[in-house]
């Protein structure tokens, strides 16, 4: 009798044992984020940055120069080279068109966006939950309880806007982190945390 007692003391133990290492890792931080239309255009400014937005301003600059250039020696030569109307109808279209992807084309990208994700999801908004632990994160979806899980290896660089961290996990992937999202840890905390985890990439 006394060795069946000892036998179930020794069970018991071992699966108490055998709970605590089936534990899932402690969560560091957990972050709720709203995906939508305005987050994804901060994201979408944030990822393209500045040096593209200088660049646009300096080629319309370059050919608005141009097109006046081409128009004044057309007006005022005597023998008129109407090659140049070709040169200035290209030059024309360049300025509109750059002009039109400025100011309209993210416009009209942000709405395809939410056009997409009201026919995948039912709605244009998303919730997500990410929960960092000390060798990876995962982000669930509330819409559609999907999850993704990635160790921070895979992390190859992290971009940082007014209101959200942008981590990218390849060409076209990108993770949302709400900077006032966070139910555990801080965004300053975390700043530090991650910065650890990737390197500085």
């Amino acid at each position: 009798m006394d060795e069946i007692r000892e036998v179930d003391v020794l069970e018991e133990e071992y699966e108490e044992e055998y709970e605590e290492e089936a534990e899932l890792p402690d969560v560091l931080f957990r972050v709720e984020t709203i995906l939508d239309a305005e987050s994804q255009k901060e994201a979408s400014e944030t990822v393209r940055g500045k040096l593209m937005d200088v660049v646009t301003w300096v080629f319309i600059g370059v050919c608005v120069v141009l097109l006046g250039v081409f128009l004044w020696q057309f007006l005022t030569a005597e023998s008129k080279d109407y090659s140049q109307i070709f040169l200035m109808v290209v030059l024309a279209f360049a300025v509109g068109m750059s002009l039109y992807n400025k100011f309209y084309g993210q416009k009209k990208a942000i709405r395809r966006w939410e056009e997409d994700m009201g026919k995948r999801f039912g709605s244009p908004v998303l919730h997500l939950t990410t929960e960092f632990f000390e060798r990876s994160l995962c982000q669930s979806v509330k819409e559609t309880e999907d999850a993704q899980v990635e160790g921070y290896s895979a992390i190859v660089r992290m971009k940082e806007s007014e209101n959200l961290f942008l981590l990218n996990c390849g060409r076209q992937q990108w993770f949302f982190v709400s900077k006032k999202g966070f139910t555990k840890g801080t965004a300053q905390e975390f700043r530090a945390f991650i910065s650890e985890k990737i390197g500085g990439k």
